[in-house]
């Protein structure tokens, strides 16, 4: 269908969004256009050198992001009117998150909004992914569907491990926002230790302790995730999409910690730093892939019955 394409194209962008604007803080370019506007150094395109490639780049990608949401908001309320509220909410965020962009750099980059707007913008992701979930085509009869995913449902026992392990790594991802903030992401070059030395394990500065913060829970962001996925996985026997998350999400956060550690190790290298970023944000797609295919399927019924109706050439009530 085409609001389900469609919905698959803006959260690619915004996935790719997120990852450009990692891009942005590793690249010191955070304030290399100092006008909170659409504009950058007067003019809506400017020399893409330097800091300004990046900075403005961001910009320009948000304001193509911000087209294809309007799009995306247009096809819903037309045509899936069970969607409507979720389809002027994520119009809504959009918005929210470019007030919160332009608000990082007029007033300087202040730690509150600078951290709202990354964590703000995964929550947008994650309702784009929730949209995508929803406008899926139905695939077989309805009841036996509905009958399966009801049988799934009750084999997991609930959705307690998926529920720890989202909110382990949203705290993650914010101590994460707020080494970026703090620019103390070479705070500690010592390893594991923060030091050289391997002595000091809570250091006294602020932006050194936030790193040694950002360290600690990564490793029990990591044994969570793998724990949440093997219990997970032992349940959902006959559910592929589930098992093949479970499998997903202990690989990418082994990658996570790998790519922390050769950060400090290459003193920040762009690509490394721009890696465990991208790996943040699929970690987070994998964990919220769960909870929605675990949920009620309820919203998936409608869906269900539009297809049917359509294909009887019926109205769809």
């Amino acid at each position: 269908m085409l609001e389900h394409r469609h919905a698959k194209l803006v959260a690619l962008f915004t996935f790719l969004m997120l990852v450009i604007g990692g891009t942005v803080n590793v690249k010191g370019a955070s304030l290399a256009c100092t006008e909170p506007t659409l504009f950058c150094q007067g003019q809506l395109f400017p020399p893409m050198k330097g800091g300004v490639l990046y900075e403005h780049g961001h910009r320009l990608w948000g304001m193509g992001l911000g087209l294809l949401q309007i799009v995306l908001t247009a096809l819903l309320v037309i045509r899936r009117r069970d969607l409507r509220g979720l389809a002027w909410l994520t119009l809504g965020m959009v918005c929210v998150q470019g007030t919160l962009g332009a608000l990082t750099v007029y007033y300087k980059l202040p730690w509150l909004v600078s951290t709202a707007h990354l964590l703000f913008g995964m929550l947008y992701f994650a309702t784009l992914l929730w949209i995508v979930y929803l406008t899926r085509p139905a695939v077989g009869p309805l009841p036996e569907e509905q009958n399966r995913h009801r049988a799934r449902v009750a084999a997991l026992g609930g959705r307690g491990w998926i529920a720890v392990a989202l909110g382990v790594l949203f705290v993650q991802l914010t101590l994460g926002a707020l080494v970026r903030h703090f620019e103390a992401t070479l705070a500690c070059i010592g390893m594991p230790a923060c030091d050289l030395g391997g002595d000091t394990w809570w250091p006294a500065t602020l932006g050194q302790q936030v790193h040694m913060l950002h360290r600690g829970w990564g490793v029990v962001t990591a044994v969570v995730t793998v724990v949440a996925a093997v219990q997970v996985w032992r349940r959902a026997g006959g559910w592929p999409a589930l098992r093949a998350l479970m499998v997903l999400a202990p690989v990418v956060a082994a990658a996570q910690v790998a790519l922390g550690v050769f950060t400090v190790l290459t003193l920040r290298g762009h690509a490394v730093a721009v890696g465990h970023f991208a790996g943040a944000m699929l970690l987070w797609s994998a964990w919220i892939g769960a909870w929605l295919v675990t949920g009620s399927g309820r919203r998936s019924l409608v869906g269900a019955d539009a297809g049917f109706g359509a294909m009887r050439g019926g109205a769809v009530p």
